[in-house]
């Protein structure tokens, strides 16, 4: 069909002839391309090629040089037509990659890893189907589970192998028809056309198939086999996408996410998820952050014995600009990813100061608001909290040294891999009298580490085991276990999802200090001026 050539011309994979070669030049295997154009095997030819190294060669002498003379008689015909460029990469030091393309392909537009097209080339692909107003086509997005995990202990060499290799093998295996490119870089996207749409799930199958057969060279048992998140949608035909609110991408990436949280190593169609899980892209989070719609939700904590409030939560949300309110985890994930997330902290934070000055002649409350990673990569930012809260309000103005209100909450995986890295960074918060609290304690294995490492206050427990306290025996003995250590370290203890009195009464049997949950209250918004009433209720 036209459309499906004009979405492929220039960079699509039937222009690409690929070898894969042993370091002598050795053809071990060739892509579906490269089958078609020799009809004798070309496996078992050698190539003659300087294998050590990346290099380029686009003018017909050296070609004739570098080739044996059986790739020859097909190139001299696309010699005088359009032109060919050869690339070589190595994979390895057994292994090389050998690319015949279109030498007029800009290669600013492909990744230098992979030979494939980059972002960009995808993004015009995708806009070029919606304006066009083309049907049918669907999104595939694959993102490497753990890939941080295999650069760190491996090396970021293996890494790129890992990459190279899943590369090669969509190329080689998948249907030509299907248009690759380089997404980020842990993630491939995938634009499927109509005439396999049907088959989006099996083609996803097929990939992880080809990640499950990469081997990993050094200490590979240490990672075990390669996995990825994938997740796949329509691309809906009309007017382009401005990639944000519920554009195909973010539907792609609520549903990667959504594999993610459910285990890693699985395939999410989003049309199938259960509720509309949007995943904001970054030109939608500034926009919300430069218009004030990223706000503060205050969730009561009460104290388990005298059942009154001694504290509250600031649960971040972004309303939409009509008036809908979207919970933290549909854009949170977005905003580690784009690194951004240090300003929706540095929104919430200032937020929960102003609600400190709200608190001024009532009964002292204690007001947790969560940190990211991110927002330590960033001391700039302390200070001007510091400022903030010293300028907003006496009652975080009684000096150095003095406790006050705000209480800086994190998870484990939060916190920086170098627990020293993250206390010098909050340090001058500390001095200044902000306290810290733990958050999900008992969901990880560092969280003790970080307890020898950094001086906590609060210790919030795992709300899985809050949940199922009442009816899992074990579930109750690791909440008394937690209990005992936090009374010998003198840290007070926090309980999240709480559901009913009856979990909030064996909590506080146990000696849990404090409680959190629907029980006894939902976040309720404390809307800037300004922004248009949410048509759902107030509870965020």
């Amino acid at each position: 069909m036209q459309a499906d050539s004009q979405v492929h011309a220039g960079a699509g994979k039937q222009d690409t002839i690929v070898f894969l070669c042993d370091a002598q030049g050795q053809v071990l295997s060739a892509s579906p391309r490269a089958g078609a154009l020799f009809p004798d095997s070309p496996a078992g030819r050698p190539l003659r090629l300087d294998t050590a190294k990346n290099f380029e060669l686009d003018e017909p002498q050296a070609l004739w040089a570098a080739l044996a003379s059986g790739l020859e008689t097909v190139l001299a015909a696309r010699l005088d037509d359009v032109g060919i460029r050869l690339r070589i990469t190595p994979l390895g030091e057994d292994r090389r990659l050998v690319l015949l393309d279109d030498a007029h392909r800009p290669v600013a537009h492909t990744d230098s890893l992979t030979g494939l097209p980059d972002r960009s080339v995808m993004i015009a692909r995708i806009r070029q189907v919606q304006e066009e107003r083309q049907s049918g086509y669907r999104l595939l997005l694959a993102d490497i589970d753990r890939l941080k995990t295999v650069n760190d202990y491996l090396g970021n060499r293996v890494g790129d192998h890992l990459i190279r290799e899943l590369a090669t093998g969509m190329r080689m295996r998948l249907p030509r028809e299907a248009f690759i490119s380089r997404w980020s870089g842990h993630e491939f996207m995938l634009l499927i056309p109509p005439a396999l749409a049907a088959d989006t799930a099996r083609i996803a199958e097929q990939v992880r198939e080809i990640a499950r057969g990469i081997r990993l060279n050094g200490d590979a048992h240490r990672i075990g086999t390669v996995t990825l998140s994938m997740g796949h949608a329509a691309v809906d035909a009309g007017e382009p996408a401005q990639f944000s609110g519920r554009d195909p991408l973010s539907a792609i990436n609520a549903a990667v996410y959504q594999a993610k949280r459910s285990g890693r190593d699985r395939v999410v169609d989003a049309d199938h998820l259960r509720q509309p899980s949007v995943y904001i892209t970054a030109g939608a989070l500034d926009r919300a952050l430069h218009e004030g719609r990223i706000v503060a939700a205050s969730q009561p904590i009460v104290d388990l014995e005298s059942g009154e409030q001694v504290a509250d939560e600031s649960l971040a949300r972004m309303i939409t600009p009509d008036g809908d309110v979207i919970p933290a985890q549909h854009f949170i994930e977005a905003a580690a990813r784009l690194q951004i997330a240090h300003r929706i902290d540095y929104q919430i934070i200032h937020q929960t100061i102003s609600n400190c000055v709200s608190t001024i002649g009532h009964r002292p409350m204690a007001h947790f608001v969560n940190i990211s990673g991110d927002f330590l990569q960033h001391p700039e930012l302390m200070e001007d909290i510091i400022q903030a809260a010293q300028t907003a309000c006496d009652c975080v103005g009684d000096g150095p040294g003095q406790t006050k209100p705000l209480v800086l909450e994190m998870t484990e995986r939060e916190v920086l891999d170098d627990t020293g890295h993250a206390l010098e960074a909050l340090r001058p918060l500390i001095d200044f009298g902000l306290r810290l609290a733990l958050d999900d304690f008992g969901s990880g294995y560092s969280s003790y580490r970080y307890l020898l490492d950094m001086p906590f206050t609060f210790l919030k427990i795992e709300g899985a085991l809050v949940e199922h306290i009442h009816d899992n025996t074990r579930a109750r003995k690791i909440v008394q276990h937690i209990q005992a250590m936090a009374n010998d370290l003198g840290l007070t203890t926090v309980a999240e999802f709480i559901g009913d009195q009856r979990t909030a009464d064996i909590l506080r049997d146990i000696g849990v200090d404090w409680g959190q949950g629907f029980h006894f209250g939902y976040p309720e918004i404390v809307r800037p001026a300004g922004l248009a009433e949410n048509r759902a209720a107030r509870r965020a």
